[in-house]
């Protein structure tokens, strides 16, 4: 089990309620059921699973996405209290790319 602390610890249960990986078995999180060593998962856990995958993939592949573009792996070159106008414009641009 993962324990969190500190800003991430308290960006999270402001969220209210947050669906994470096997990782964080026992967190208090919403997270996939693991297979016991003993038997196979039941078919409600599958079906669990999925439902759980299917939430998590998009999240997943947008994180996947920002991850690939060139300027978050650069340092932030502005002043620092125009970081969060500058990552909203950026998600904004990309979603707008998406609808076109």
């Amino acid at each position: 089990m993962k324990k969190l602390e500190g800003e991430v610890k308290k960006i999270l249960d402001l969220a209210g309620s947050v669906i994470a990986d096997k990782g964080f078995q026992g967190s208090g999180y919403v997270t996939p059921a693991r297979k016991p060593e003993d038997r196979e998962l039941y078919i409600r856990e599958h079906e669990y699973n999925s439902q759980i995958s299917s939430i998590r993939a998009p999240v997943e592949r947008a994180v996947a996405h920002l991850k690939a573009w060139k300027i978050l792996f650069t340092d932030y070159r502005r002043p620092l209290n125009t970081f969060l106008d500058s990552f909203r414009a950026a998600i904004g641009l990309y979603f707008f790319e998406l609808s076109f």
